[in-house]
């Protein structure tokens, strides 16, 4: 009769264990999730202030150097930032989990 109570207990034990380490993954996941929102949201929001720098130098300035223009190599700059965020969240999204677990 011990054997069994302390079989159940080994497992019990195992099974909290086990509980915990899925919540604790899960809430990495949220946690990413949301950063990884905020990210393609201002992600979207820089092409769409570098679509509309191009626009006024091209269209309304007539400018020929638009390329050069500090204001347009910013924007470029924060989003190469912004993408190279992105996909280093994105990676650890995909890791989670995967770092600890017992191979067969």
């Amino acid at each position: 009769m011990t054997n069994i109570w302390d079989d159940l207990i080994k497992w019990l034990d195992d099974a909290s264990k086990v509980v915990g380490k899925e919540a604790g993954d899960l809430t990495k996941k949220g946690s990413l999730k949301l950063e990884i929102f905020d990210l393609k949201r201002k992600l979207r929001d820089s092409f769409t202030e570098l679509g509309s720098r191009v626009y006024e130098s091209v269209y309304l300035k007539k400018k020929d150097n638009w390329q050069t223009a500090k204001s347009i190599k910013s924007a470029v700059q924060r989003i190469k930032k912004l993408d190279n965020r992105l996909k280093k969240r994105n990676a650890e999204y995909a890791n989670i989990g995967k770092e600890e677990e017992p191979t067969k």
